[in-house]
């Protein structure tokens, strides 16, 4: 279940890794807040931790428009289709910790977090969420972060879709409304034929999916027998208890 670090899938919104120095690198919390703060790598390091197990997935990941393109990388097998979520065992701090010290004000229900690389990459997070079991990450699988993956510090937003989980986090801003950021705006909204082309725009938790990783697109099976069929199952919404198959185009099912 676990991916190791170096095999987990990147997702890059500037034109190249930023080189973050991470002794001098800070977060600062402001906006709507009793006290504006501004937390080192060390400080961060002192306070309350956890370590949690969660998957990240790009919002993008099973898209069928991106495999319309006749690039030679997105089709077959499975893993370029399905292949843009990854699972690690994150640790950092509680975002709850860090708002609780900054004392977030009545009318603050919002964030807009920001990272340090050259796009200044930003993105909203509702405050009751950020208060349920979000954190600020500088670990992964037991080590610090690679810079592919918001070295020195990222958040980490359980079950909803990858760009919450803003890399080589700087800011937080608490504010009293959704701000629809440029890649908000611009990269992740959905037209959609059901609401007359008009775009989704805010969308959070990623559906219940899964995938039969073998046999799958790509696999010649020698002939008839028994194979081990396996595969993964996820959810934004909590933990998956029951799986099924069917082996008949979907006639039939029997729980995997």
């Amino acid at each position: 279940v676990i991916t190791p670090a170096a095999l987990h899938f990147m997702q890059q919104h500037s034109s190249e890794l930023p080189e973050i120095n991470a002794d001098e690198h800070t977060l600062t919390i402001h906006g709507m807040v009793d006290r504006p703060l501004v937390f080192t790598m060390e400080d961060l390091k002192r306070l309350p931790s956890v370590a949690r197990v969660h998957f990240v997935e790009c919002h993008a990941n099973s898209s069928p428009a991106i495999h319309d393109a006749d690039d030679p990388n997105m089709g077959l097998p499975v893993q370029y289709i399905h292949g843009m979520a990854s699972c690690s065992e994150w640790s950092g701090v509680p975002l709850s910790v860090l708002l609780n010290e900054a004392g977030v004000k009545k009318e603050g229900t919002w964030l807009v977090s920001e990272g340090g690389d050259a796009g200044k990459f930003s993105h909203t997070l509702p405050v009751a969420k950020a208060m349920e079991d979000c954190f600020v990450a500088y670990g992964q699988n037991g080590d610090p972060l690679r810079v592919e993956q918001g070295f020195p510090i990222r958040a980490i937003v359980p079950g909803w879709e990858g760009p919450f989980n803003v890399k080589y986090l700087k800011h937080i801003k608490v504010v009293d409304q959704p701000y629809n950021t440029w890649n908000e705006s611009m990269n992740h909204s959905i037209p959609r034929p059901d609401l007359g082309g008009k775009s989704r725009w805010h969308h959070f938790q990623m559906a219940v999916k899964s995938v039969i990783t073998r046999p799958s697109s790509g696999h010649k099976l020698p002939g008839p027998g028994f194979y081990e069929i396996t595969g993964l199952a996820w959810s934004g919404w909590g933990a998956v208890r029951r799986v099924e198959i069917s082996t008949d185009g979907g006639k039939t099912w029997k729980d995997a």
